[in-house]
């Protein structure tokens, strides 16, 4: 299990709405090369999101399925890439003047990644970590400059 948290000095309202706009997700998720527009009836539970991606030189599509939401609280779904299935979770707490937002995942390993997993679980480990508490510094540059 992986955990990110920052503060954002902006309502939760504002950061939601943000997080889940497709043409904003290329500024706070930088290995995003291409989000596809929603789907009919929108963000929702059950709703498939896709999306290209781009990292360590290898470009590739993910299918995300919206596993939970609930307006301006939270926001998670479940992975699917061709090294790793993942479940991700965005939580937006009010915090006092700021906003928190935790940003939690767990990832299972697929194809020739999965029988590497245990010799490599500790570079993985450091490697997520730097990369959840990345975005969610790039959200908050975002999310604060955003008119």
């Amino acid at each position: 299990m992986y955990k990110a948290a920052i503060e954002i000095a902006a309502p939760p309202s504002k950061i939601f709405e943000f997080m889940t706009d497709p043409k904003q997700l290329q500024c706070w998720q930088p290995d995003v090369v291409e989000a596809r527009l929603l789907p009919p009836g929108g963000l929702q539970v059950g709703a498939h999101v896709g999306a290209t991606m781009q990292e360590y030189g290898r470009r590739f599509d993910v299918d995300l399925l919206v596993a939970s939401m609930k307006r301006n609280e939270h926001i998670a779904y479940r992975m699917e890439a061709p090294t790793a299935s993942a479940y991700v979770e965005y939580q937006i707490v009010p915090w006092g003047p700021k906003t928190l937002v935790v940003s939690t995942s767990a990832m299972r390993p697929k194809g020739f990644l999965r029988s590497l997993y245990p010799l490599l679980q500790g570079l993985i480990k450091r490697m997520v970590q730097r990369k959840m508490a990345s975005r969610l510094m790039r959200l908050r540059t975002a999310v604060e400059s955003h008119a």
